[in-house]
């Protein structure tokens, strides 16, 4: 329930706080007070657009908050532990900004849909010129359908989204086939330039090192014969450290330090000896192949060409040719591709149309109940005569349904039915509006209802009859209602009046709770334009007794 709304510098008004109850509440005043000011701050806390228009001229920021109590659901995310209330604050800057508030922490816009928007419904005037269009129509339909008529809806959209989504991939398959020609075409001579090579990773830099021993083998030879030779020859390196080790030797055991070098001396001379034995090893490996360095210089150019174009080493080379083959065998299974997505398409295809015939039925069968439910409410708003049909009629399928939806009325009896918008007078719109949306009350269980007088083109007692409604509608709900009529008034349980003076040379508007005698007064001046008429008293005081004799009717019962 929504028990406190505060609205500072929204249009002409100031600074205005409303406690709301449970059940009926209305909101009057002279016209260009400020009522549907109430209106627009409700609307700003569901979501809507915030437009720094309607910041009173001379201030900085205009806010609105709400307070929830129970929170509605979805709002454990911003409840504190222990918390019983949710509070929602809108602030929009005479610059054009806008912030959003939940619970104290700043939230998106997204945030008041979600929270409040689930819970409070605005009907405002232009509604019943909406009623008029056909999407309009299938909305309020399916909304008054309830769980049923909402899961095979929820089924055909689904069938319907993964029918459209193939159809896609299909046109997209036949569309590009010879895109994917031309493109298995390049991969193919590509992978045959790759695999005519049939490089390895790591290749480039083996053959490298090997051309660089047989580019160089007649120096490398020369270098390692002349090094053997100053090791092992006779006189050379080897025979020098032989004699340094004989030398140390006869005085072997004398001192320790002596010990160590001679040791050393021993190793240096057993690693001379191994140096010359590797290094005549080495000369006998080294050959001088001119046919093996031809075929390495042909390997290494071949290699550099697929460098240039599929990466910059062998490794990368591999992979490429791994993805192209994967690419070509996809492409290759194109057309097995295209075959299956054919079948499934055409399946889906059946069931889209399967489903949308479900889905008009249910919206048949509901269009029946929702007509009979708007007849009803119509006879009680002095339009007996009406007949209402709801038409259901076979179409293509579309992201809603395979039908079209259409509202027919005809108004009185022996004209014939026809759209909404042709069948209705602007006051006979008027009620069939109101009767649509009391029968989809009926069918829901929105906790907070808004009218923003949507009474226009009522009076009499007709008007009774809709302050009869709403004040059954506000049982068990919140419904607030900004009203001119003081038949519909006069069964409000709660009734606020907007009034503006001038103060300091500026408008303002105010807004006041009326005590039970107040209400008379302002009833009186709703009925006669003026609160002093003596007759118009009388009058407003048998409303207000005749709404509260029902009133304890209903709740006698």
């Amino acid at each position: 329930m929504l028990e406190e709304l505060y609205i500072r510098d929204i249009g002409v008004i100031d600074d205005v706080t409303l406690r709301l109850e449970p059940g009926l509440t209305v909101v009057t005043g002279e016209t260009g007070a400020g009522k549907t000011m109430v209106v627009s701050a409700l609307q700003l806390l569901t979501g809507s657009r915030a437009d720094s228009d309607q910041v009173r001229h001379g201030a900085g920021l205009a806010l609105v908050e709400g307070r929830f109590r129970p929170p509605p659901p979805g709002a454990d995310e911003w409840l504190r532990e222990g918390d019983d209330e949710l509070v929602v604050s809108r602030e929009i800057a005479s610059a054009g900004r806008s912030r959003v508030r939940v619970s104290g922490r700043l939230a998106p816009v997204s945030a008041l849909s979600q929270l409040t928007g689930a819970i409070v419904e605005l009907h405002g005037q232009s509604d019943s010129a909406r009623l008029a269009e056909s999407a309009v129509q299938r909305e309020l339909l399916d909304r008054s359908g309830g769980a049923e008529l909402s899961s095979a809806r929820t089924d055909y959209q689904e069938a319907y989204r993964a029918w459209v989504a193939m159809r896609e991939e299909l046109e997209a398959l036949r569309g590009g086939e010879r895109d994917r020609a031309r493109e298995a075409d390049r991969l193919a001579f590509e992978l045959s330039e790759i695999d005519a090579v049939d490089p390895s990773p790591g290749e480039e830099a083996e053959i490298d090192a090997e051309l660089r021993r047989l580019e160089h083998a007649e120096a490398l030879i020369a270098s390692a014969t002349a090094a053997a030779s100053a090791v092992a020859d006779d006189g050379g390196a080897r025979d020098a450290l032989g004699s340094a080790v004989a030398a140390l030797r006869a005085v072997e055991g004398v001192d320790d330090k002596l010990e160590t070098l001679r040791a050393r001396a021993e190793g240096v001379a057993a690693e001379a000896q191994d140096l010359a034995l590797e290094l005549s090893a080495y000369t006998d490996e080294i050959e001088l192949d001119p046919g093996r360095l031809e075929e390495l210089r042909s390997r290494r150019m071949a290699l550099a060409g697929l460098l240039r174009k599929y990466g910059p080493d062998a490794a990368a080379v591999v992979a490429y040719a791994e993805e192209a083959r994967e690419r070509l065998a996809a492409l290759a299974g194109g057309d097995e591709r295209r075959a299956a997505l054919e079948i499934e398409t055409e399946d889906l295809a059946i069931r889209v149309a399967d489903l949308g015939k479900q889905l008009a039925e249910r919206r048949r069968i509901e269009g029946q109940r929702l007509a009979t439910a708007v007849e009803g409410h119509l006879a009680e708003l002095a339009m007996p005569a009406a007949r209402m049909t709801v038409a259901v009629e076979d179409a293509d399928p579309g992201p809603l349904g395979a039908d079209r939806v259409a509202c027919l009325l005809a108004a009185n009896i022996g004209e014939p039915a026809l759209p909404l918008g042709k069948a209705a007078s602007g006051g006979e719109r008027s009620r069939v509006a109101v009767a649509v949306r009391l029968a989809l009350a009926d069918a829901d269980d929105t906790p907070v209802l808004v009218f923003d007088e949507v009474d226009a083109g009522i009076g009499g007692a007709v008007a009774l009859e809709v302050g009869r409604k709403l004040a059954r509608l506000a049982q068990g709900r919140q419904v607030l209602c900004v009203t001119h009529l003081a038949q519909l008034a006069a069964f409000a349980d709660a009734h606020y009046v907007v009034s503006k003076a001038t103060i300091d040379g500026r408008t303002v508007a105010a807004v006041e709770a009326l005590g039970e005698r107040q209400r008379v007064v302002e009833l009186s001046r709703m009925l006669s334009g003026t609160p002093d008429s003596a007759a118009a008293a009388r009058h407003a005081e048998e409303l207000r007794a005749t709404a509260l004799t029902e009133a304890d009717a209903a709740a006698d019962h």
